[in-house]
């Protein structure tokens, strides 16, 4: 005769492998799905990249790491 934890134990057994399964199917269908890496862009592939963007001496002083005052 089962005990109440022996089959608490069973379900999360069950539980548990079915996780693993779903898990496993997961990974397999993420592995197919993803695409090929592709060959790497060019340099010349950057041109306009930043066409209209204008960067002055305020956004400079903005990145600037600066010490807390109170060291």
């Amino acid at each position: 005769m089962l005990t109440d934890t022996e089959i608490t134990l069973n379900r999360m057994r069950q539980q548990l492998l079915w996780l693993e399964r779903e898990l496993f199917a997961l990974q397999k269908r993420i592995t197919q799905s993803t695409p090929l890496p592709k060959t790497p862009r060019p340099f010349s592939a950057l041109r306009g990249v930043w066409a209209d963007v204008v960067v002055n001496e305020e956004d400079f002083e903005a990145a600037r790491l600066k010490a807390p005052k109170d060291l």
